[in-house]
């Protein structure tokens, strides 16, 4: 194993009344789209999400050692590459087998959150916002493992990583605090940043910002709430943004101008812990759960008609 390290004053006064009431009418109609934060306050009228989430196609149950399972990727038609949070290790999980065909070791035990497969390479990303970019990924004797340092850290609590083919980079979603600079404030809001490929450097400024306040208002709730973002993925046909969270049980739908197009609630009982998402090349959805003391789970939807 090679290691590298790369870190308007009216004059006639008997209209003044009736203008008045006339603007505040239109300042009724209106502001929500005058005054509204880039992100939809709800789900876009007339989408249509492709999948029905209570019933899954097929349910995969993992062995033990997947029991802490935290990032899937399709790398085929049927072979998924798993991580879990605790040691450093890909395996490779056959769908038509259902089992565990291979095991490769590329670091030390740590708390590994996702992964992304971009051309010929695998990158993995640690809660502490490292990046590993793994060369020859599926032979242990000649995997080449390059270590890229962020601007990220632990405090951000790195959980989401996907690859986004139209910019060559990766997209990172964090759990944590949305801030990646001192002079940030992103209160009230969760974050997802670029990692450039090719510059192997974060973005200063986050690709999107995810407005918690408006996810609130779609799921019509008042009270405590939470979403943390624990995966993310890209529509392989739609090209939307899906964003998964273990906390707060759900999964958002954003376009690329990073508008909320859709906010769906993940029963429980199913999903256990919501840690992984993947699509295949025909839409087909894959999200994957930790056991939380039972085996993990990865559960397979075909897009609806």
């Amino acid at each position: 194993m090679i290691i590298k390290h790369q870190y308007i004053f009216h004059r006639n006064r008997s209209l003044l009344y009736p203008v008045k009431i006339f603007y505040l009418l239109l300042l009724v109609l209106f502001a929500p789209t005058l005054f509204c934060y880039p992100q939809s306050t709800g789900n876009s009228q007339g989408y249509r999400f492709p999948y029905s989430l209570s019933k899954p196609d097929e349910k995969y149950i993992l062995p033990p050692v997947l029991e802490e399972i935290s990032g899937i990727v399709l790398l085929n038609g049927h072979i998924m590459a798993c991580i879990q949070d605790e040691e450093g290790d890909l395996f490779f999980y056959g769908l038509k087998e259902k089992r565990i065909l291979k095991r490769v070791g590329f670091g030390k035990d740590a708390d590994y959150e996702d992964l992304a497969l971009a051309g010929d390479n695998v990158y993995v990303l640690r809660s502490n916002g490292t990046i590993y970019e793994l060369e020859n990924y599926d032979n242990e004797e000649d995997i080449v493992v390059n270590e890229y340092k962020t601007r990220l850290s632990k405090k951000n609590n790195c959980e989401g990583l996907c690859y986004d083919p139209k910019k060559n980079s990766l997209l990172i979603a964090l759990k944590g605090e949305p801030e990646a600079g001192e002079e940030q404030d992103f209160d009230g809001f969760k974050a997802i940043y670029t990692f450039d490929i090719a510059k192997k450097k974060v973005k200063k400024k986050p690709a999107y910002l995810i407005d918690l306040e408006q996810i609130k208002e779609a799921k019509k709730q008042s009270g405590n709430f939470r979403f943390q973002p624990s995966a993310i993925a890209i529509h392989p046909i739609t090209d939307e943004i899906y964003v998964l969270a273990s906390v707060g049980k759900a999964i958002i739908v954003m376009n690329r101008a990073g508008e909320l197009l859709h906010y769906a609630k993940l029963n429980k009982w199913l999903f256990v812990q919501p840690e992984g998402i993947s699509f295949a090349p025909d839409g087909t959805l894959y999200i994957s759960n930790e056991g939380d003391g039972g085996n993990g789970t990865i559960m397979e939807f075909g897009m609806v008609e």
